[in-house]
């Protein structure tokens, strides 16, 4: 891959694009005739959705910073474009922990809770810090 930051963003974009599409068909299979056994054994499709539609709304976020980045180039590209893609695939943790019983929502509770609450908000520090920095840059 090459140095530029706007690639990175496209093509971690583009992989979050197909993650969250083969997750939907998951999503779709204990849905069938003959997937019904698998109802039981996969978290609920309402938990798999909020993985799915974060998924997508965080490909279309890096898509957006990758197109300006092209527009109005900055002096802290690189940087931003490694905090919004990192937090664009750890954003999606604490949906997964839930779906593990963990809630990393809350930093609080046993050490495990705290790890992935701690996770959860290093990625949003960095999802708003990547921003912050692009922003910044054009102003």
């Amino acid at each position: 891959m090459t140095a530029d930051p706007t690639r990175w963003l496209l093509v971690s974009g583009g992989l979050e694009i197909i993650v969250s599409s083969l997750l939907g068909y998951v999503m779709l299979l204990p849905m069938q005739p003959w997937g019904a056994g698998l109802r039981t054994r996969m978290p609920p499709a309402r938990a798999l959705l909020s993985v799915h539609l974060d998924l997508l709304m965080l490909a279309l976020t890096q898509f957006a910073a990758g197109l300006a980045m092209k527009a109005i180039p900055g002096p802290r590209d690189r940087w931003a474009a490694v905090l919004l893609i990192a937090s664009g695939w750890l954003n999606v943790t604490p949906y997964i922990w839930r779906m593990a019983g963990v809630d990393a929502f809350a930093l609080a509770g046993a050490p495990l809770q705290r790890v992935a609450a701690t996770i959860s908000l290093a990625s949003t520090l960095a999802l708003i810090s990547g921003w912050v920095m692009l922003v910044a840059g054009w102003v």
